[in-house]
């Protein structure tokens, strides 16, 4: 093994002695660093499960303001000793199973901006990590977490409020990066899903990274499309908007259905006096039981509404410029 580039570029890496354990090959790692450009230099980073250090050692190379090395394995801790001496920068080793390295380090307030996970395959630990340094705060605001894993691994489920920004193959191994996602919610009956709906969730876009489409039960309003069709609608209007969009149902309150899926944030629209009204009083009981945050956003178009939609529908009036163009056939079938 060699560092591949930076500062101490060419120098040479020992690998350890136990023959069971997988290093990173340097294609691997050369394709790593290769997606992280621009998220390396000045970061802090940890290696938390370091093996023989090669990963952090080329983050070092590469501008990183400090790395700490972690890793239960005796065998481990002198590898990456030994490899350490042929490089410098702010460094620290720590011989801890990685749960216990995660504790002390949430204990001292620390915060990294990259951190490795390279763990044994098929063991399932890369997702106990990742939730593990969701609960410890560990993870920087927009800080990256590297996955190392087998092919042949069960599909890695992520944890609500993280998504995988990139995933890729490189022979027996996939590499994933994941983030912290933030997500908002976008209540109402949607019955059907409008052109005004549309807009909002094109504005939560512009500050989420993930938007729920949330379909809410509410007594006081008698539906004409059943569920499945509602839903079916919003996938098909929104399946171009370039981000993620998540259409669903909930049986339930909008602050249960947050708390279920860690969103901070609801968006609602206001079309007139009335609805902001309506609207703040509903954001100040939501903020008090559920402390979530709702954002009002005014509508682009005061006049566009489900209950217009539907009186169009009826007497076969042209729904052009209310609905998306995607479902006009549907709803003109309907």
């Amino acid at each position: 093994m060699r560092i591949i580039a930076g500062k101490f570029k060419g120098r040479s890496l020992i690998t350890m002695k136990d023959k069971s354990i997988r290093p990173t090959t340097d294609r691997v790692k050369e394709s790593i660093f290769n997606l992280l450009q621009g998220c390396v230099e000045d970061a802090n980073v940890l290696d938390l499960f370091a093996g023989s250090g090669a990963l952090g050692i080329e983050a070092l190379s590469r501008g990183a303001h400090s790395v700490t090395f972690a890793d239960r394995s005796n065998d481990s801790i002198e590898t990456v000793n030994t490899n350490l001496k042929k490089v410098s920068g702010k460094i620290n080793v720590i011989r801890k199973d990685f749960l216990s390295t995660i504790d002390y380090l949430s204990a001292r307030k620390e915060k990294f901006d990259l951190i490795f996970l390279d763990p044994p395959y098929k063991q399932g630990l890369d997702k106990v990590a990742i939730d593990k340094i969701d609960e410890s705060g560990i993870l920087a605001e927009d800080g990256i977490i590297v996955v190392e894993r087998s092919r042949e691994d069960e599909p890695l489920k992520l944890s609500n409020g993280f998504r995988a920004v990139n995933v890729r193959d490189y022979g027996s191994v996939t590499v994933m990066l994941v983030q912290k996602s933030t997500a908002c919610a976008v209540t109402g009956t949607f019955d059907p899903f409008t052109l005004g709906h549309k807009f909002l969730v094109s504005k939560a876009l512009e500050l989420f990274d993930e938007v729920h489409v949330v379909i809410l039960d509410n007594p006081e309003k008698k539906t004409e499309l059943s569920v499945d069709k509602r839903l079916k609608l919003i996938e098909t209007s929104t399946r171009r908007m370039g981000g993620v969009v998540k259409a669903t149902y909930y049986d339930g309150l909008t602050i249960d259905y947050c708390k279920e899926n860690d969103i901070q944030y609801i968006i609602r629209g206001i079309r007139n006096e009335t609805d902001y009204e309506y609207e703040k009083a509903m954001a100040s009981w939501n903020k008090e039981h559920g402390n979530v945050e709702t954002l009002l956003i005014p509508a682009e178009d005061a006049e566009i509404s489900s209950t217009l939609v539907r009186e169009k529908i009826k007497n076969g009036d042209d729904l052009v410029g209310l609905v998306d163009e995607d479902i006009l056939l549907q709803l003109r079938r309907r």
